[in-house]
Formats: C-alpha cells, structure tokens, sequence
C-alpha cells in the first residue's frame, strides 16, 4: 500500500495548510473567472457600438466651382483641394462643415 491510497487522518498542521490551499484555489478562481467574463463583455460591447454607429452622410456645400479643383485628397477629417486658375492655391477644409483651416498660395498660374 502507498500514502496515497492510505485514508488516515492529517495531522491539524498540516489539515489548516491543506485548508488555507483550497480557499486559495477558489478565490483565485473566482477572480480568473471575474476578469475574463469583464474582458468577454468588453468584447462584446465594442462589437455591438461598432455596428450600430453608421457614419452620418451630410452634404456640404464649398464656394468654389468643380472646374477650379485639380486634385482633393481625404486624410481623417480633413480634405485638402488643390486649386488652379488665376491664382493657384492649396486649401485645407474641415470635412463636417467645409471650414477653411489653411491656404496655402503657389506662385504664378497653374499649367
């Protein structure tokens, strides 16, 4: 026979280690359990906001004639138009309103 198939007693020393163990494991586990159900929502709340938010299209409308712009570029909530004719330039508007934020101008006429 082994100590491990032997049923005696523990000593009261060694039964309050054995004790303090288990509530250990289980706190411990309680706590692992706490913190992947939080990352687990966590998960789940940014998928649901991200698919309920679609992006709100409005119109703005710019004082310049669609003749003048010679390039436009998108970067975050920025466009940035190039402008030709008479007095080339670069103009840097805010996308939500069409607030000019810098102007930029080039020497001589546009080719």
């Amino acid at each position: 026979m082994t100590d491990t198939e032997n049923d005696e007693e523990l000593d009261p020393a060694m039964e309050a280690v054995r004790r303090k163990l288990v509530r250990l494991l289980l706190i411990s586990g309680g706590v692992m359990l706490i913190g992947f159900a939080a990352v687990i929502l966590a998960v789940i709340y940014r998928v649901s906001e991200s698919t309920t938010s679609a992006p709100v299209v409005e119109e703005v409308s710019l004082p310049l004639a669609a003749e003048e712009v010679t390039n436009a570029a998108v970067t975050g909530d920025r466009i940035v138009l190039t402008i030709g004719g008479a007095q080339p330039r670069i103009e840097v508007r805010r996308l939500s309103d069409g607030a000019l934020l810098q102007t930029l101008t080039l020497d001589g006429p546009a080719e």
